[in-house]
């Protein structure tokens, strides 16, 4: 179910809302023409989600724990795995690349993917652990490929 179909029956200016506070959700177009060159196996833009921060620490952020709505992407090639947050990449990494052991992706349910990692492992300036819920029908699927 997409997400648009939550806000129905709801005024069109709650879709505007929903978009000024959470971000379109869409990757920067010169990404985005990348990864299509790429041959996506799958590409979502617009996916409403939320992004929960424990234990986290970064150069002038500090959280015990903070959950936020988000609006995200998830494209996976043959060669590469990128998570946009709010327009901006969170995760771009070769599906080869040692680190990718860090990542867990996991469907939740059959309509929420669960990305989630140790900050410290991809940046050293940062810890705790970064969790990205994004709910897409194709949940299941983007689990087996990763």
């Amino acid at each position: 179910m997409p997400w648009t179909a939550a806000l129905e029956g709801y005024p069109p200016d709650v879709h505007l809302l929903r978009r000024l506070l959470t971000g379109s959700g869409r990757l920067p177009p010169d990404l985005r023409a990348e990864l299509v060159a790429e041959q996506p196996l799958l590409l979502e833009e617009g996916l409403p989600g939320s992004i929960t921060l424990r234990h986290y620490r970064a150069p002038g952020q500090r959280a015990g724990w903070k959950k936020r709505a988000i609006s995200g992407a998830i494209v996976v090639t043959p060669h590469r795995l990128v998570v946009g947050v709010g327009g901006r990449k969170n995760v771009d990494m070769p599906l080869t690349h040692p680190r990718r052991s860090a990542l867990t992706v996991v469907a939740e349910t059959p309509d929420r993917v669960c990305i989630a990692y140790d900050a410290g492992a991809f940046d050293d300036t940062r810890s705790g652990q970064v969790e990205v819920r994004l709910r897409t029908p194709h949940a299941p699927r983007i689990a087996d490929l990763l």
